[in-house]
């Protein structure tokens, strides 16, 4: 399939020191997106929704990424083999399922695959998603504020859609590490960073992208997790439909006839 590619970064003011690095790093201009109101989804919706309107894809670069060269020229290479799916460029070593994507990842690698395909994307460090899809992934996340991760939304979304994600082998991004990039969210700490890191001075347009993916192993536990999920997730439809339904009602002009409440004269 033909791909062209816009991209966005999404940033939050207290790593504006990063911003200006990243954005020199790029191979393309891109807008910056920058949070408002301490709100993940928020800016990530808007990073999402800043894409061009003529782009078969969007690429969505977090602030404390560390890139490889060409980043945007390869990321469109990438969108090409993988088609109608989400492209996680970043797969993380640690939360969630650090044992199974380790071993997934070692047996990609032994097949030759470049490519993870697993549920997801789990890690929005940097995600390619179809222009298409985006409308009705940002319209479902804005109704899930019980779910604050950003990518965590977008997860959840494609799961319902039974679309699964490939990860990028090696991955095209990286975290910087946590001595000068502490996280924002309450409570992680320690590095992060991704598998196979190709390297901020390598080129993503080295890797001869397969058309195939290495389709990582389901744990039952894995399951049973998305099954209650898919459960909550359909309450919450439903009970917001039922609201949508009750607000319309009372919406609705009462029509009162002329005569209405008038006494007898006779």
């Amino acid at each position: 399939m033909s791909v062209s590619l816009s991209v966005a970064v999404m940033a939050h003011p207290k790593r504006r020191h990063f911003v200006a690095e990243l954005t020199a790093a790029l191979d393309v201009e891109a807008p910056v997106v920058w949070d408002e109101r301490n709100d993940r989804w928020d800016t990530g919706r808007r990073s999402l929704l800043a894409h061009d309107p003529q782009a078969s894809h969007h690429l969505v670069v977090q602030d404390d990424a560390v890139v490889c060269r060409d980043l945007a020229a390869a990321a469109a290479r990438a969108a090409e083999a993988a088609g109608e799916r989400p492209v996680a460029l970043y797969t993380g070593r640690v939360r969630p399922y650090r044992a199974r994507v380790a071993q997934a990842i070692e047996g990609a690698r032994a097949a030759g695959a470049t490519w993870l395909e697993m549920e997801g994307p789990w890690w929005g460090v940097a995600l390619v998603i179809p222009t298409a899809h985006i409308p009705d992934l940002v319209a479902w996340g804005d109704g899930r504020p019980d779910v604050p991760n950003y990518d965590k939304r977008i997860a959840r979304w494609y799961g319902h859609q039974g679309i699964a994600c490939w990860y990028s082998i090696p991955s095209l991004v990286d975290h910087r590490s946590v001595a000068e990039n502490p996280s924002l969210v309450p409570g992680r700490t320690g590095d992060r960073h991704a598998h196979c890191f190709i390297g901020h001075g390598s080129s993503g347009l080295d890797v001869e992208w397969s058309t195939w993916a290495f389709r990582a192993a389901q744990e039952e536990r894995d399951l049973r997790r998305q099954v209650r999920e898919a459960r909550r997730d359909q309450k919450i439809q439903a009970r917001r439909l039922r609201l949508e339904a009750r607000a319309a009602r009372a919406a609705r002009p009462r029509v009162v006839s002329a005569d209405a409440g008038a006494g007898n004269t006779g």
